[in-house]
């Protein structure tokens, strides 16, 4: 059998934000490929290298200088030195355009051929094409990405309504339930779930009261949580899974051009 994964197409996960994110992200893949033996699933590379990309929110919020798109970008080429050809960055608050605009910017000056995928942008498309209907969307995320404005723009821009709650409500609540260090999910992602679902709850009710119709879940560290729920009458968005079949999908396309070539 021949070993040249350089003929493969690989998917590469830019993990470590938080290390959970990435393996939630692959775990994703994995569920939805259609696969029946070992073989027929696709090749992943998942580099997790939380101690050297810095929180992204800090670095929205002017807390430091150093920009995560620096070494996000460099990982990304270890990614791509391995074989990998198309790349997913398992963290929402990483698409904000101010580390997003430096990655492409960066990738573009050292000429990398990846595909790099917009999960926000991915998110707000299928919304789109799957739920047209739909007039009110409210947002779960992280304070760098409630900052950044990113998906309000996004969904605004497609014409929703979009429902997100005051700076209090947000930083008190939501960004606590994801960076709280005494029970927040980056800090306790298998545990402290009593805690974690209480203000879950109380975000679920703020958006019900509102009368959203569909949640994106920005952040990956929401995702692992809301994994074990199962909200009635809203529809839970979650841009990991959204992410996990574009990269899919994108690997498939690119193995029928090849076997087009082939033959």
């Amino acid at each position: 059998m021949d070993m040249t994964i350089h003929n493969d197409n690989i998917i590469g996960i830019v993990g470590g934000m938080g290390p959970k994110a990435g393996l939630n992200l692959f775990d994703k893949i994995l569920k939805y490929t259609d696969a029946k033996t070992d073989q027929d699933h696709i090749s992943v590379i998942l580099a997790s290298l939380p101690k050297y990309i810095i929180d992204r929110t800090k670095f929205l919020k002017g807390e430091t200088d150093i920009n995560p798109a620096l070494n996000i970008v460099k990982i990304i080429r270890k990614l791509e030195n391995s074989g990998a050809n198309i790349i997913g960055l398992a963290c929402n608050t990483s698409y904000a355009p101010e580390i997003y605009n430096a990655i492409i910017q960066e990738l573009s000056a050292i000429k990398s051929r990846i595909k790099l995928i917009h999960m926000p942008v991915e998110t707000c498309r299928y919304l789109k094409e799957n739920y047209p209907d739909f007039s009110k969307i409210g947002l779960m995320t992280t304070n760098g990405t409630y900052k950044s404005g990113l998906y309000k723009e996004l969904l605004e821009n497609s014409g929703y309504d979009v429902i997100i709650p005051d700076h209090e409500f947000q930083d008190n609540v939501i960004h606590r339930l994801i960076y709280d260090k005494e029970m927040g999910i980056k800090a306790y992602p298998d545990t402290k779930r009593q805690e974690q679902n209480k203000l879950l709850a109380h975000a679920m009710e703020f958006f019900k009261k509102h009368k959203a119709e569909a949640i994106i879940i920005g952040c990956t560290e929401l995702s692992i949580l809301m994994n074990e729920q199962y909200m009635e009458n809203i529809l839970i968005v979650d841009p990991s899974e959204i992410l996990a079949m574009k990269l899919i999908k994108e690997a498939r396309k690119c193995e029928a051009e090849k076997q087009k070539i082939i033959s």
